[in-house]
């Protein structure tokens, strides 16, 4: 457990469980994969559950909980945002019932705490979560209340168990959507969740993602067009009372091999939080950014060989961008005479987290 987390928008991080393996686009860079490998000699704790390698790093497979860490939380008093197993993925599928069961009861039991879990793998976080007042007694899972379920995993705490409030009020849902793909495979998922705070992770974001969608998108459900959406309770909600996404998280990649994020893509994202009035927390541009030429704003300047030869000269490692959604790394690739803009790539610490020139790092009201 880390107490003092680089992650801008928690404040700690809990690992009862290690190990995952990649499932998406959006794994293909894992920053916890590259961790685990760093560790993963004999002795050290991801032994067996990553390895290093070429031509890089890689998890086994293999998912361990991790006994001695389980109940930490219950030893923090002082209240904390905690992220819930940044080096796994709480509803892997090689995670058996019983070990979320016991993660959810320490969350359960430590009510002074706000909990964020985030997965990659909705679909059987909605199972999970709808299962818990709905298991078959006689089933493979056992008791089919929450009450059961929780005091199965903390016996000892009965006292708090006499009135569990479900869903539990100290426990963000939340799903990665790193383009469009993944945005029209989780998101539905995630809004049929129970969860006292839904939320998203746009990060890494390596394509444009549209949250509002026409007709049947992901977030409109049915047959209404978006100005009915719109007029009603937000893009984000089909009609009023029925669920909806309550925070965004957004962001670019980063370390060695970071993918650019074009920066209409962060724009997009905080102008459809912004017009349906969620919070919208801008985490990094990561290794990228737009190249800002000393003026106010980012000057649109022609591809051509002598702008980009230029800039080589600099030391710079140059990228173009086009106002509609293009985005190239190499000048011979661009379009003869095609307008864009220059983007740089500068280092996560440089590029830093101004969006337009402010910090966006909102947070939902839980």
């Amino acid at each position: 457990m880390a107490d003092n987390t680089g992650i801008e928008w928690t404040d700690a991080t809990w690992n009862p469980l290690r190990g995952c393996t990649r499932i998406s686009e959006g794994c293909r860079n894992c920053y916890a994969e590259t961790v685990a490998a760093r560790f993963s000699d004999p002795g050290q704790p991801y032994h067996g559950i990553a390895q290093r390698g070429r031509p890089g790093s890689k998890w086994t497979g293999k998912v361990e909980l991790i006994e001695p860490v389980l109940d930490q939380p219950l030893r923090w008093k002082k209240p904390r945002r905690i992220f819930v197993n940044s080096m796994s993925d709480l509803f892997h599928e090689s995670v058996p019932h019983a070990w979320i069961d016991r993660i959810f009861a320490v969350m359960a039991l430590a009510p002074q705490h706000t909990f964020q879990v985030l997965t990659k793998r909705a679909k059987r976080m909605r199972t999970y979560i709808s299962g818990l007042t709905t298991r078959d007694p006689d089933g493979p899972y056992g008791p089919s209340t929450v009450r059961e379920v929780l005091a199965r995993a903390a016996p000892y705490a009965s006292g708090v168990l006499d009135a569990p409030v479900w869903p539990l009020p100290n426990v963000w849902l939340g799903v990665s959507v790193e383009h469009q793909a993944a945005a029209d495979e989780r998101i539905p998922d995630l809004l049929e969740t129970s969860a006292a705070v839904r939320f998203l992770s746009c990060e890494p974001l390596i394509g444009p993602v549209d949250l509002i969608r026409d007709g049947d998108g992901p977030l409109c459900g049915g047959d209404p067009t978006r100005q009915d959406i719109e007029g009603l309770n937000g893009p984000f909600a089909i009609r009023h009372g029925t669920p909806r996404i309550d925070w965004v998280i957004g962001g670019g990649e980063s370390g060695p091999n970071a993918r650019p994020m074009h920066p209409d893509w962060a724009r997009s994202i905080r102008d459809q939080c912004i017009a349906a009035g969620i919070p919208f927390f801008f985490k990094q541009w990561g290794e990228w950014r737009e190249f800002d030429d000393g003026h106010v704003g980012i000057t649109e300047v022609e591809a051509d060989s002598d702008f980009a030869d230029s800039l080589t000269d600099q030391a710079h490692h140059p990228g173009w961008i086009t106002k509609d959604g293009d985005l190239f790394l190499h000048q011979d690739d661009i379009p003869p005479s095609m307008p864009c803009r220059f983007i740089d790539r500068l280092g996560k610490k440089a590029a830093g987290s101004m969006l337009d020139g402010r910090k966006w790092k909102e947070f939902p009201d839980a």
